[in-house]
């Protein structure tokens, strides 16, 4: 990709190249090390050379003559409103085909809180597939969708599965096409806990927090699509307990929609009516397409809500059981 004379000067400090499911996106940086990679599994670096689909530059100094966005987005980034709950400086935006340019400070509360999910969300609305917020295991040849809200426990019931026989495919972001699963290789953000004693961390950006990198963890599938064959929503509630019940349908898809669909859970409408030129009906259109698909996997298997302490032998053994070959709770 040619540089614009803007960029041409930048005294570029990181520049590494990650894969996000289907993409690969080269950040670059004029922060050393800049912080956002730790996002990022050691197994989404790519080597050197290799060509990204986008590129995403986040500067702390100011570039003259770079334009910015007229987006609501990028409006929202001026005002220092980011998206969802995460607010900060003002930041400016610059977008030029597949090259995003952020300026401000601290950007690394941009790239994995919004420009990852927005990457996702473009790729999904221009090839068709759904962007999920999901973790996904694998076992007996198909993919597993973990659904919840925050705390649900997803992460370590992950974690519990996969150091006891199920494969890591991803733990928060899932690209859905053609009935079959394929995750971002993101780092784990857990809270202390025995969940952590087995496996090695290193420090959060939130000191309250330690990250994991799963593919140094547990078995995991590389980039592959898996099959997609059950979804579960994961629901801890308190330990000792193991109640797991199969869903209808309909509360399958009403909670999938609102907790795991990536444009409702991320609050993403305006960026998508933005990549539909400000058009109501084509956005109505994609937001069509992606519901009626949504409801097509959720209920073309089965779907159960798990409330279980998966750090019990015995109730692991069960959802083991239940993941691998699908028999009853």
């Amino acid at each position: 990709m040619t540089l614009p004379p803007s960029l041409a000067s930048v005294s570029v400090r990181t520049d590494q190249v990650v894969r996000l499911g289907p993409l690969t996106l080269r950040i670059v940086s004029d922060v050393p090390d800049f912080p956002a990679l730790h996002y990022f599994s050691r197994a989404a670096r790519m080597p050197a050379g290799t060509a990204p689909d986008v590129e995403l530059w986040c500067l702390s100094d100011a570039v003259p003559g770079l334009p910015s966005d007229t987006t609501a987005r990028a409006r929202n980034f001026a005002s220092g409103y980011y998206v969802t709950d995460h607010f900060g400086p003002p930041v400016r935006m610059s977008s030029s085909g597949t090259r995003i340019v952020l300026v401000g400070d601290h950007l690394q509360r941009l790239v994995w809180p919004y420009v990852v999910k927005y990457l996702l969300l473009r790729h999904t609305a221009a090839v068709g597939g759904l962007f999920l917020k999901a973790a996904a295991v694998a076992a007996g040849g198909g993919a597993t969708l973990i659904v919840g809200r925050g705390s649900a426990g997803k992460s370590v019931l992950v974690s519990g599965l996969c150091r006891n026989g199920a494969t890591f495919i991803t733990n928060s972001h899932v690209i859905l096409a053609d009935s079959a699963v394929q995750g971002v290789a993101s780092t784990m953000r857990m809270r202390p806990g025995p969940w952590l004693d087995q496996v090695s961390t290193t420090a959060a950006l939130d000191p309250s927090e330690r990250l994991v990198d799963p593919y140094d963890a547990f078995p995991h599938h590389a980039s592959t699509a898996v099959p997609l064959r059950a979804v579960w929503i994961a629901d801890f509630r308190a330990p000792g307990e193991h109640d797991v019940h199969r869903l209808l349908p309909a509360e399958a898809v009403s909670v999938a929609e609102q907790f795991a669909l990536g444009l409702n859970v991320y609050r993403l409408e305006e960026d998508l009516l933005d990549l539909c030129g400000s058009d109501y009906r084509a956005f109505a259109a994609q937001y069509g397409r992606m519901r009626a698909q949504l409801h097509a996997a959720v209920t073309s298997c089965p779907t159960y809500r798990v409330r279980s302490d998966v750090q019990l032998p015995a109730h692991r053994d069960q959802l083991l059981h239940l993941l691998s070959d699908g028999g009853t709770p």
